[in-house]
């Protein structure tokens, strides 16, 4: 398995995407890096998909959306692992689900991710935690999507 490794920090990832997001968010001047900046208001990201995702959630009519729709309540979405992850936690059998098992206590969860963030917070000691920190402020987070709100809404 091929990882992609940070030049400046020890980061390391799998995907070749996730290195140049690292890269952007952590490691450029921030007067160099190309900004998305929201044509109707004054929100800007270092992230296209992020752009997109504001457009849709403060500016876009709901009736214009291109929504995932659960066939069996009223639950829409515009993101189609959203709605995944809906029809496993609301619509499918207990017996029908593949679990996923803590290998560490009795705890169980539908979503891989779940089990990740489960073991993070119980099950390691916090001096093995990789943080997530802010190159702004003193603050510090064990998730990165944890991080990424924190540096839209305080530094953006």
């Amino acid at each position: 398995e091929q990882w992609f490794k940070c030049e400046y920090c020890q980061y390391g990832t799998r995907w070749k995407h996730g290195l140049k997001r690292h890269i952007t968010w952590k490691h450029t001047n921030p007067e160099t890096i190309k900004w998305f900046q929201c044509e109707h208001c004054l929100y800007r990201t270092k992230r296209k998909n992020m752009l997109k995702s504001h457009i849709l959630r403060k500016h876009t009519i709901p009736d214009d959306i291109n929504w995932f729709k659960c066939e069996h309540c009223s639950y829409r979405t515009i993101r189609k692992h959203q709605l995944q992850s809906h029809v496993i936690t609301k619509h499918t059998n207990p017996e029908d689900i593949k679990w996923f098992k803590c290998e560490h206590c009795s705890h169980r969860t539908r979503q891989k991710q779940n089990l990740r963030s489960h073991v993070v917070s119980k099950h390691t000691n916090p001096e093995d935690i990789k943080w997530f920190k802010c190159d702004h402020c003193s603050y510090k987070t064990k998730w990165r999507n944890t991080l990424k709100d924190h540096m839209v809404s305080k530094h953006t």
